[in-house]
């Protein structure tokens, strides 16, 4: 099932949620105001783009005005009166004809509103992926916690046993010193460890508005891992909706050229005029006229205004192109890094995993030979801080490889959808739509 990213309000008081990392995306991006600001960015230029359109509509303009009118001359003639002037007129006018004014612009806004859109999409993917790195932290840090708990239990342990040794003379105060000195540092660790958990727990309250509980491990969908780096960049470069805005930025710039290039053409449009006037001029009764004209306006010369925005808006083309040149860049560079991590990290969990297998053997047989005395209990401590390590550095691998296939999947702009979250009906177009 997807799930839907608007969600019913939950009390945010400090309340845990027992929420998957799907749920904690769709959360994230129902609440969060980076997204709020680039929605209200993408409705308004949809408003913008519905203004423009509206210079194809015919324009219908009242005037009405009543008051008083003292005239002494009219055209050469004296006159001398005062009255009360009323006038009350009625203009309609169609364009026919604006040099592709408004139809670049109707197209320009629409290409600039598509860019929002895909900037809303693109900006929804990277909440997600910092709310799937919060989320995977978060429960590697609960298990780091369990981990170094274990690890004082152990310590706690051998130092009993060291002190009883030592009361029965078989341990110097040395050794007992030497173990209370680790179990120190293994209590310090153990603090820096829940600490560290409490800053992810405050992190992941900040992106999903609720407090964490009941993490479970997320699985990546494999369908959407390429399977190696040219696949990646090929989906990266297509399918990326940063790449989209810019292209869309492009394309809109070009539109901008033939709307300022407007000038250079005739404006032709069709006007009705009806006007229903009383005493005008000084002449006492109605004063009434109809017209219907076809009028032409052409600009002869403006002071080079025509000219300067042309160029200005060939400028913009070319800063929109170089922008999307550095945008393809910047994403071929993050999927090239996320390929790494997701490799290399791959790789190096198994070899953390060898290292735990092989240091729970040592461990078991330091056990068995401190049994039949053939190690002392410090040997014993040294090979249990060893797996505590070992076992440590097998998680953060573990962790980070997750993270970085989540990561992979955001560099290819496809996490949101790999995660199942619909986005909101709002943020789509209405072609999307149908």
């Amino acid at each position: 099932m997807r799930i839907l990213a608007i969600l019913p309000l939950i009390a945010l008081s400090g309340t845990a949620h027992a929420l998957t990392l799907e749920q904690s995306v769709a959360e994230a991006l129902n609440k969060n105001p980076r997204l709020l600001q680039k929605y209200a960015r993408f409705e308004a230029k949809y408003r913008d783009k519905r203004t423009a359109f509206s210079e194809y509509l015919p324009q219908i303009r009242l005037y009405a005005a009543y008051g008083y009118e003292n005239v002494t001359n009219n055209s050469g003639n004296a006159v001398d009166t005062e009255m009360d002037r009323r006038e009350l007129g009625l203009k309609i006018s169609q364009m026919l004809f604006d040099g592709f004014k408004t139809s670049s612009d109707v197209a320009r806004l629409d290409y600039e509103m598509r860019a929002d859109q895909q900037s809303l999409v693109s900006e929804a993917e990277n909440i997600g992926l910092e709310v799937s790195q919060v989320y995977l932290d978060l429960i590697k840090a609960q298990e780091i916690v369990k981990l170094q708990q274990k690890n004082v239990v152990d310590h706690q342990n051998i130092l009993k046993d060291i002190q009883s040794r030592k009361s029965k003379g078989l341990s110097s105060d040395a050794d007992v010193a030497q173990v209370q000195a680790r179990l120190t540092t293994a209590q310090s660790g153990l603090l820096a460890a829940k600490n560290n958990q409490f800053d992810l727990e405050a992190n992941y309250y900040d992106l999903v508005g609720s407090y964490p509980d009941n993490l479970m491990i997320p699985k990546p969908d494999a369908n959407y891992l390429p399977t190696d780096l040219k696949q990646a960049i090929d989906l990266a470069v297509t399918s990326h909706p940063e790449v989209s805005a810019a292209n869309l930025d492009i394309n809109a710039a070009s539109k901008q050229i033939e709307r300022d290039k407007s000038g250079y053409w005739p404006k032709l449009a069709l006007e009705l005029d009806v006007n229903d006037n009383e005493n005008i001029g000084g002449f006492e009764g109605p004063d009434d006229d109809a017209r219907i004209m076809l009028t032409m306006s052409y600009d002869l010369y403006n002071g080079g205004r025509t000219n300067a925005k042309t160029e200005a808006s060939k400028w913009r083309y070319q800063e929109a192109t170089a922008v999307r040149d550095n945008t393809l860049r910047q994403v071929t560079e993050g999927t090239k890094l996320a390929w790494n991590a997701y490799t290399f990290v791959g790789e190096q969990k198994n070899f953390y995993q060898q290292n735990v297998d092989f240091a729970s053997q040592a461990q078991q047989g330091y056990d068995k030979q401190f049994d039949l005395g053939r190690r002392s209990l410090l040997d014993v401590l040294d090979s249990k801080i060893e797996l505590f390590v070992a076992r440590r550095n097998y998680l953060n691998a573990a962790f980070d490889e997750r993270k970085a296939s989540y990561r992979l999947i955001n560099a290819t702009g496809k996490l949101v959808e790999a995660l199942r979250v619909d986005t909101p009906e709002a943020w789509r177009l209405e072609d999307d739509k149908e």
